[in-house]
């Protein structure tokens, strides 16, 4: 049950379970996966689930009405009377730049699942808003989650996936390469 003591991960893991309890494919993506994945690096008030097919929003309404959620005017926004955190279900299709997502994560509590992209994905999605905004929070975040999992992030698969996006871009890349490497070292030392 949501109250004030939720954290943004309890609120995912409820809305992700009663998405799929009525048959809806919702993936958290954006900040609020950093967080999930980095909690003690990145924070975030909102939860972007992005729908895999995009579905009626009156559906949603339905399907989130056991947590408490409710719509939040004509927007794609929802809002809980006892929690500071939103949900907002972003257009899709699910991407990273110019790829397609297929693939994701289901992370388990209990009873409850959470559809959420993979550590590698959630890192390029940060990327993403760093190279093309200048988004440094985006890319703090991108940071800390490639530090808290350095099995799971190819730097060579990222690299090529940075060329592909435009080689323009790879001094972006080699500023997160950096920090990451500084990161690292950090976590070593204590």
């Amino acid at each position: 049950m949501i109250d004030a003591k939720s954290t943004l991960e309890d609120v995912c893991f409820d809305v992700s379970t009663a998405l799929g309890s009525n048959g809806i494919n919702g993936v958290l993506t954006g900040g609020s996966a950093a967080a999930v994945y980095a909690p003690q690096a990145y924070m975030s008030n909102d939860a972007d689930f992005v729908l895999d097919p995009d579905e009626p929003l009156q559906q949603i309404a339905v399907a989130l009405e056991p947590t408490g959620f409710v719509r939040h005017g004509r927007s794609r926004i929802f809002v809980h009377p006892d929690t500071i955190y939103t949900i907002d279900f972003p257009r899709g299709p699910l991407a990273v730049g110019r790829d397609y997502i297929r693939d994701t994560h289901v992370l388990k509590r209990g009873q409850r699942q959470l559809r959420i992209l993979t550590r590698f994905d959630c890192v390029r999605d940060r990327l993403s808003h760093f190279y093309y905004w200048k988004d440094f929070t985006a890319l703090n975040a991108a940071v800390a989650v490639a530090a808290e999992n350095p099995r799971e992030v190819d730097l060579d698969r990222l690299r090529s996936w940075t060329e592909r996006e435009g080689a323009a871009l790879l001094e972006g890349f080699d500023v997160f390469k950096r920090r990451l490497q500084l990161a690292l070292e950090s976590k070593k030392a204590l």
